[in-house]
């Protein structure tokens, strides 16, 4: 890197004291990258952004709290350009989709090399997305039929482009205000869970017609085209907890 090349500055959000240390001693070796803020706490890691604006935050989900779900969620709010990859343990499907629907740039499992991470930071820091983690990539392949980067152009990309500089897009209300029946917001809760429309049948005890038009009628309400659209914007939108 020459000395007129800017470093990537980093906040590590992270509560094992031993895996914070390791990780910044392992990014600081790239000369392109520089860690300006450490926390282990969720609601910290959102006064640090706001306060020393880092171009990239690694986030893990469990902090202390706040998780890094909700302070993901909370770091966008208030400035779509800072990116965040979510570092963590975590690999259920139901908190890679969480972790997306909060605005999260991408997603590695702890047990990515430093190398990859590295190339992780660089390829979100250029405006990709990145999901490192075989197990995620297939569950989300398997669930959706689609790739990381066509679900975050379906809906995230959009809350970004959106808006002008550091301008907070409009917050969404976390009281649900679309009419969904009581069966429906079953099948969406399932939806969500990854269940297939013959698998939500077999819960609810219902044909699979009746689970097919439970679900027009809720992509209908939302307003969305497809499944995976109906379960981020249910969770984004606080029309379903995660």
């Amino acid at each position: 890197m020459s000395e007129n090349e800017k470093k990537i500055t980093l906040a590590l959000a992270e509560d094992h004291v031993l895996t914070r240390i390791g990780l910044k001693v392992s990014l600081e070796k790239y000369s392109n990258l520089k860690v300006i803020a450490e926390t282990a706490n969720g609601r910290e890691a959102v006064e640090l952004a706001k306060e020393k604006t880092p171009d990239l935050i690694i986030m893990d989900i469990s902090l202390v709290e706040m998780d890094g779900i909700e302070a993901t969620k909370k770091i966008k709010e208030a400035n779509p350009n800072i990116k965040v990859i979510m570092l963590t343990s975590h690999e259920a499907e139901r908190e890679i989709l969480a972790s997306l629907a909060s605005g999260a740039d991408g997603y590695c499992l702890k047990d990515t090399s430093p190398e990859q991470l590295y190339t992780a930071i660089e390829s979100v820091n250029e405006g990709s997305a990145w999901l490192s983690s075989p197990v995620a990539e297939k569950v989300l392949r398997n669930l959706y039929g689609k790739d990381i980067s066509q679900i975050k152009q379906v809906d995230f990309t959009k809350v970004a482009n959106n808006h002008n500089g550091n301008k907070p897009p409009a917050k969404t209300s976390s009281i649900p205000t679309i009419p969904l029946s009581e069966r429906e917001s079953q099948v969406l809760r399932l939806i969500v869970d990854g269940k297939s429309n013959q698998e939500i049948a077999n819960k609810l005890f219902v044909t699979l017609p009746t689970v097919k038009t439970h679900v027009r009628s809720i992509l209908n309400k939302l307003s969305v085209d497809d499944r995976t659209q109906a379960a981020v914007k249910a969770m984004r939108e606080g029309i379903i907890a995660f």
